[in-house]
This record gives structure tokens, C-alpha cells and sequence, in this order.
């Protein structure tokens, strides 16, 4: 610690916190007539300087009072190793301790009962420079940056309203041949009406273009948000990549939820995906969409919303048993033998046989039942939630109806950040060390090391619960390359799987399908790994799509034989994309027509206002604030006798 002399140091500004300081040297030597206020005037530097602070070392003297206190950052120190525990029911929570040094060291005087920094404060990792240094280095000050909030958002809209002099639309189309300098794999079409104005709208960056052949094997779609100018849907086209998380591969403006409108989002969807088609496809109950997907991607397997068919379960029936047992009968992994009978004495309980919805479902049970879709991938995908999450962001980022232009960069916002948390993801899949719980060291540490975090985390639970099982008989066929095992479940003998394993080409297939639905080692594989002492997971149980690899080998849109200078020129443009000139704009598409806002409609027989009269006096033409009478009984019972003066005024 520094040589203070906490004794002859005096008070600043009478012990007042102060919050406004830049450097660390300022620190020492501050005053503060608690130990409290010392703590909260730390935690509001902190927050200038981007990290949050908490209680460090306390010292006490002889007597057993606090004598020096330590603030420091949240993240100084390490974690202290826990026990490894076999049975813990929790999840490891993540390392927070960093060992960031950012801390300050407040000491109690001997006089006055006050508290003075005492020790310099050491720069952290933590550190961030935030907006308000920014503007002090830059400008001064706040008195000294010349314009408020107000200003800013009128210069805002005047920006925006010179963007598009030339029409939305327009403005829309030279935003994207900008970014076509830039991104040489960048897509973009769209279709006009018979007038001239925008129908349909579709565009797709190269990076997207990219991801879709390494996670295009599922998509799901839909086009619940118009919260727009021109009431016109907007259509994300998502899927899922190697971390669970979404991904967007193409985005629509559609003129209306219509089969030809879906078939020409779909076919230009294809054409930017170099015609390759999805594997599977998630959306809603529409109509319009399911005969898009039969017409243009016949051969994908269709799927139905499993949280849309919940709420119209619950809309349609009204019971939340029902809607219960309905979801119940729509997860679960039966077999279509098993479904049928469960799905008969659901219906046969809740006496609803005679229901429309409920007759349609039926019909229609090879479109959501898990049983009917068990041994189709669709990478765990049930619902059209995810579509749903960027419609929500959309809404909190548009809170007014916004033209197309603020909404395709919204979009691109909502996009960025996505592609943000995937690059957190691949840090800490390719520079963490998962938490191993169970025995099978080698097994575990090789999944560890293949799959990345949150796919090792579905793995890790299906590796937990292989124990639960055992095999009831093993049959070998007449050549010894292929074995045939029979599984049952603890305490569950009469539900049988059924596993053959080929030692030639090391496959495992099980009656589950869930490798095939899923793309990861369901427990009864893993249960056999064990009992043939593989340490190793064969590759024939290893999907790429949920690797650490996954995007190895993506191709580029990326012309690599483009001149420098053509690039700086294109790098050029795409900073002037940020505000386009629209003098050179050469497009001459129509916008829209802007939706109407509705109006609320009077009725007929509305009974005729009412007039309004003084509340004081119950005359017309006034209110109790402009009322002569109140006026006057003011003027004559407020003024003071000489008494009244005399006694208010007196001591």
C-alpha cells in the first residue's frame, strides 16, 4: 500500500460522491465520510468504465472494526476447483473469475471517522471506453457538443426522408446494388404488378447463401410480421447451425399469404441456393404455404408447428387437459401402432369425436405427430418459434410503421448480432473444456473434442441415460459381421428397441430412429458402444453438420480474382451505401400502396354528445377553471384584513 497520510488528507467538496472522473491517479486521496458512500461512488466508476464491481478483502484492527476495505471488479480472482461430482443435478455454471487486477483500496482515518482512497487503482481487462468519454475527449463535455437528443433525431429523419426523395422502393433497390459492390455473392430479386409497383421481394447475402449448403437440410419459415408501412408480410426463411442457434439464410417482402406468392418466393429461394433443396420444411397450418411447398419442393418432408397446433388445440377445445394430452400425443416418441391408440382413448375421453378440428388433426396426423415423422431429419426443429423470435426482435427495433428501408436494415441488425453469438459459440467450443460426468472418460473426452458445446451438451444427456438400460438378448447373424441386440428399459420391460450393428462398416441402427431424426447417438447406440468397449464414436454416428467443423468446408462467394482496385472501389461504395445518393438512382419501381390505418367505425344510432357544462355553476361555455362566478368568489375571499396580515407576518 501507498504511504498515505490518512490523517492530514482533507476533505473535497465536503465529502460529496464524485462520479465524473477519467483517470486512475484522481482517485487517490478522495474522501468519503461513510464506508457506504465510498462503495457506491466505485460502483458508479465502474459503470463509466464497463465492468461491475463488488466487495473485495476487509481488514479489521484490534478492536475488531473494518479499517481497510477492497473494491473490486466482479471478475477478480479465479474459481476456486469444485468437487467432481457424478451425481449433480445442475448443470456447471461458467467460469466468471478471469483474475481482472481493476480494483481500488479504501482505509478509515483515525479523526474524523472518514474514509480516504489510499491506493492507486490498476487498469483491468475489463475496462471499456464508453460514450461519455467519448464525448468528453471529443467535444469537452456535454455543454460542449453543440446539439441535443432533439436535434439528433430531426437530423435523423431528414436523413432518412433525403434517402428516399426518390421513392421507397427505389431507395430499397440502390441500397442493395451498393451492396452487390461489396459482396460479389450478394442475392437480390423482385417482382412488380401490373402498375409498376413492388409484389415480391427476396434478397440473400453471400454469407447466408453460404451457411445453407452446410445447415440448408432444414428450413422453416413464416409470416406473422407486417408491422410495415405497406402492411405487406415479411417472410424470414431461417434454419439452425451447428450450435442449436438461428440462422437466416434468405428474407421476403410478399405482396399477400398466397400459393403463388409462396411459389415465388420458394423458386427464387432455390435459384439463389444453386437449386438445392431442403431436406425438410417447418411452418404453420396455412394452406396457401402447404400447397407452395407440394408445388416447388415436392419430395421435402412437411411439418406443422407444434406451439401453433397447442394454441389451436386450446382455441378450438377450451380445455387445458385436453390441449395437455394433445401435446403429450404430439411429442412423444411412439411408435404409429402406439400413437393411434393413444390418440383414440384421448378422443374417446374428452368426447370430441364428432369435433371439426378434431377430425382434420386426425387426418392430417402424419403432418405433426412425432410417431408419423420418427426417421425424418428435421434437426430437432418442431416449431416455427424461431421465425418468431426475429419477428420480436423486429418489433422492438420498428415500434412505429417503418418504411422498407428501415426494416431490411433491422433485419440486418437482427442478423449481425446472430452472427455475433455464433462467433462467441465457436470461441468457446474451440477454447473451452466441457464439464465430463460420467466414467466413460474416453468415450466422453472424444465427443468432447468432435462436437461443439451445445450438441455435446445433448450428447452428454443421452450418454447419462444409456445406463438405464440393458440387453435381454443378443442374436447373431449367420455371418459374424452383423449382431442383432434387444434392449429394454429399467422398470419398463414390455418397451423393446431393437439395434443391429454391422462390425464391417461399423453402423448402429436402432428402432428409435432418433440418430436419423436428430443426427446425434441416441442412448441404446451409446449403450452398445459400451458393452463392444468402443472409446471412440464410429463415424457412421457422426453428422458434421453438428461438429466443431461444420462450416470447413463452405464454399465462398468471394471472387478471390478480383483486382485490388476494383475492391477498394467496392469497399467504397459500400461506406456510401450508409446514405445513398439517389441523384444516380436509375430504377423506376412504384411503391405500394401505404395500408390505411384503421379507423373506428361510429354506429349508427350513437346517442348525440352531450353538452358540457361548468361543474361550479352548471352554466354552458365554460369549465370550473374559466368560470366568472369562481373567479369572483376568489378575488373577495382572499383578500387579507389588516389582522390576517399582521399575524402571518409576525414571529
Amino acid at each position: 500500500m501507498d504511504n498515505t497520510d490518512v490523517d492530514n488528507v482533507k476533505p473535497t467538496e465536503e465529502c460529496h460522491e464524485v462520479h465524473n472522473v477519467d483517470e486512475s491517479d484522481r482517485l487517490v486521496g478522495q474522501l468519503f465520510c461513510s464506508r457506504d458512500q465510498a462503495w457506491h461512488f466505485y460502483k458508479g466508476f465502474a459503470r463509466e468504465h464497463g465492468f461491475s464491481a463488488r466487495n473485495g478483502t476487509t481488514r479489521l484492527d484490534v478492536e475488531g472494526n473494518v479499517k481497510t476495505q477492497e473494491f473490486c471488479c466482479s471478475k477478480e480472482g479465479f474459481r476456486v476447483s469444485k468437487v467432481n461430482t457424478v451425481d449433480r443435478q445442475r448443470a456447471h455454471t461458467p467460469v466468471t473469475r478471469t483474475g481482472c487486477k481493476a480494483r481500488v483500496v479504501v482505509t478509515a482515518t483515525n479523526t474524523n471517522d472518514q474514509w480516504v482512497i489510499s491506493n492507486n487503482i490498476e487498469r483491468g481487462r475489463c475496462w471499456h471506453v464508453t460514450s461519455n468519454e467519448l464525448f468528453n475527449a471529443a467535444a469537452g463535455g456535454y455543454h460542449n457538443v453543440g446539439f441535443t437528443h432533439k436535434d439528433l433525431y430531426n437530423a435523423l429523419q431528414r436523413g432518412k426522408a433525403k434517402e428516399i426523395v426518390d421513392g421507397d422502393v427505389n431507395a430499397l433497390i440502390a441500397y442493395f446494388d451498393y451492396k452487390k459492390h461489396d459482396d460479389p455473392g450478394f442475392f437480390m430479386t423482385y417482382s412488380v404488378d401490373e402498375s409498376g409497383a413492388l409484389y415480391n421481394l427476396i434478397w440473400s447475402d453471400s454469407t447466408s447463401r453460404s451457411d445453407y449448403t452446410c445447415f440448408g437440410d432444414v428450413i422453416a419459415f413464416d409470416t406473422t410480421y407486417k408491422d410495415n408501412l405497406y402492411g405487406r408480410p415479411i417472410m424470414p426463411i431461417v434454419g439452425v447451425n451447428h450450435h442449436h442457434n438461428t440462422i437466416v439464410f434468405a428474407t421476403a417482402i410478399i405482396a399477400d399469404e398466397t400459393s403463388q406468392s409462396f411459389e415465388w418466393v420458394l423458386q427464387n429461394f432455390l435459384e439463389a441456393m444453386m437449386n438445392k433443396s431442403p431436406i425438410s420444411v417447418v411452418t404453420d397450418g396455412d394452406r396457401a404455404m402447404q400447397r407452395a411447398i407440394k408445388s416447388v419442393i415436392p419430395y421435402a418432408k412437411h411439418r406443422l408447428c407444434s406451439w401453433h397446433l397447442s394454441r389451436n388445440a386450446q382455441a378450438n377445445i377450451g380445455d387445458p387437459k385436453f390441449t395437455a394430452a394433445f401435446s403429450k400425443c404430439m411429442a412423444s416418441w411412439w411408435t404409429t401402432k402406439e400413437f393411434d391408440i393413444q390418440w383414440r382413448s384421448i378422443v374417446s375421453e374428452f368426447n370430441v369425436q364428432k369435433h371439426p378440428w378434431v377430425i382434420e388433426k386426425g387426418n392430417t396426423r402424419h403432418l405433426w405427430a412425432q410417431a408419423y415423422l420418427t426417421g425424418h431429419f428435421f434437426a430437432n426443429i418442431r416449431s416455427t418459434q424461431r421465425c418468431e423470435s426475429m419477428n420480436a426482435s423486429l418489433a422492438i427495433a420498428l415500434k412505429h410503421k417503418k418504411t422498407y428501408l428501415d426494416v431490411v436494415r433491422a433485419i440486418e441488425d437482427g442478423i449481425s448480432r446472430m452472427r455475433m453469438n455464433e462467433l462467441k459459440a465457436d470461441y468457446l467450443s474451440s477454447h473451452t473444456k466441457p464439464f465430463q460426468i460420467t466414467k466413460l472418460v474416453d468415450l466422453e473426452s472424444h465427443a468432447a473434442a468432435i462436437f461443439t458445446r451445445e450438441s455435446f451438451r445433448v450428447f452428454q444427456d443421452e450418454l447419462t441415460r444409456e445406463t438405464l438400460y440393458r440387453i435381454e438378448a443378443e442374436i447373431k447373424s449367420l455371418s459374424d459381421e452383423c449382431q442383432h441386440y434387444i434392449l429394454s428399459k429399467y422398470a419398463e420391460k414390455n418397451r423393446k428397441f431393437e439395434i443391429s450393428f454391422d462390425s464391417r462398416t461399423k453402423t448402429l441402427i436402432c428402432s428409435c430412429k432418433k440418430f436419423e431424426t436428430v443426427g446425434l447417438p441416441c442412448r441404446h447406440q451409446l449403450h452398445i458402444l459400451k458393452q463392444l468397449d468402443y472409446t471412440y464414436l464410429p463415424g457412421t454416428l457422426i453428422q458434421s453438420r453438428w461438429t466443431n467443423d461444420a462450416k470447413a468446408s463452405a464454399p465462398s462467394y468471394v471472387d478471390l480474382n478480383v483486382s485490388p482496385e476494383v475492391m477498394q472501389m467496392a469497399r467504397f461504395a459500400a461506406l456510401r451505401s450508409t446514405s445513398i445518393n439517389q441523384s444516380i438512382v436509375v430504377n423506376n419501381v412504384r411503391d405500394p400502396q401505404r395500408k390505411q390505418r384503421k379507423r373506428k367505425e361510429v354506429p349508427k344510432n350513437k346517442v348525440e354528445k352531450q353538452i358540457r357544462r361548468c361543474g361550479y355553476c352548471n352554466g354552458e361555455g365554460h369549465n370550473k377553471l374559466t368560470c366568472p362566478q369562481v373567479k369572483l368568489s376568489l378575488s373577495t375571499s382572499t383578500q387579507p384584513t389588516s389582522t390576517d396580515f399582521f399575524e402571518d407576518g409576525m414571529e
